[in-house]
């Protein structure tokens, strides 16, 4: 490396660069990582190289991103590409300030919803379904060009794939893409309620559909609780007889079937196995930390059991049979 100017020194001189962990403050959330810094060769005090300080900024930037599930930079550009559409476009038809993600593109770190909202678009059924409904916000050229790499994506995706498509393009038209108090402010995300899923029957096998459904409103409830008001997966809940449960709970398993999971009929009720290993990927940390904490807390309860003690949750007690239950009840929840 060539020499570098030291204030102290008053001269430039060779320097020695160390790996060190360092800290900074990122939106209020503290962000640990790894970084180079440089130290005068001479009197052994920190020296300034413009190139080595944006390389760490640029760390901590990633490792924030990584920390919070935060979308980055190059798959937004990936998104953009597989879809054949401008940034500005793509901004139309979220519904957002028409340079919203121009920003992001330079750097700018997305608030967490429209985040989740841009991830969610890695599923071609996602973003097809938004397309189609705010299409003509787009002109001709750009509908055209979107609609021809739609179609390029289902070729290659083959005659399996497409009725893959075709079901999740029916789950986000269920649930919904617009954030609100009832999905606890998150986009209805497939790959992650798939995961979800998954994971917990990796962790205890075949699951009973009722208690399936208790351990992903807990999960998505204490998110919201202790991650900046966000749930995970984007499903609606309401309140049953047997406690909160996801709305159209059987259209959705029923969707998943012989796909992601298979239902096993039995004598006291429906259990969920899986078809498909789990993927950790999907999630962020603070995410599987939540899955650990609900899974931990569970374990062996049988379905009446975790049905019973939903019932004392205040979001359970304070809605009525066939009512969505909302978010903001979160707070009183009694995991942590």
């Amino acid at each position: 490396m060539d020499k570098v100017y030291c204030y102290l020194c008053d001269q430039a001189n060779d320097v020695i660069i160390k790996n060190e962990e360092d800290s900074h403050t990122i939106k209020g959330t503290p962000v640990h990582c790894e970084v180079e810094n440089a130290y005068c060769g001479q009197c052994g005090s920190r020296v300034y190289i413009p190139a080595l300080n944006d390389a760490n900024l640029d760390r901590m930037d990633h490792a924030f991103r990584e920390q919070q599930g935060i979308i980055t930079v190059p798959e937004i550009e990936t998104i953009l590409e597989r879809y054949n559409i401008g940034a500005k476009p793509l901004s139309k038809i979220l519904g957002w300030g028409e340079i919203t993600i121009l920003r992001y593109l330079k750097g700018q770190i997305p608030d967490r919803a429209h985040s989740a909202t841009l991830l969610s678009l890695n599923d071609p059924g996602v973003f097809a379904n938004i397309f189609e409904q705010n299409r003509d916000l787009l002109t001709s050229i750009a509908c055209a060009k979107v609609v021809a790499a739609l179609k390029d994506l289902d070729e290659k995706s083959g005659q399996e794939s497409e009725e893959l498509l075709e079901r999740s393009r029916r789950l986000v038209k269920a649930y919904g893409q617009i954030p609100n108090v009832f999905n606890g402010f998150t986009p209805f995300n497939l790959e992650k309620t798939v995961q979800a899923i998954l994971y917990f029957i990796k962790r205890e096998g075949p699951i009973y559909v009722t208690r399936m459904n208790k351990l992903l409103w807990f999960s998505d409830m204490l998110c919201y609780k202790l991650n900046g008001r966000q749930a995970i997966t984007g499903l609606v809940y309401q309140h049953n007889h047997f406690g909160p449960v996801p709305r159209w709970y059987d259209y959705l398993y029923g969707s998943l079937d012989e796909v992601y999971i298979t239902l096993i009929e039995g004598k006291y009720g429906t259990r969920i196995d899986a078809l498909t290993d789990f993927s950790v990927e999907v999630f962020s940390e603070d995410e599987l930390e939540v899955l650990r904490k609900v899974a931990k807390k569970f374990k062996g309860w049988s379905a009446a059991k975790i049905s019973e003690y939903s019932h004392y949750e205040t979001a359970y007690s304070q809605t009525d049979n066939g009512e969505s239950i909302p978010f903001e009840y979160a707070r009183d929840l009694s995991l942590n």
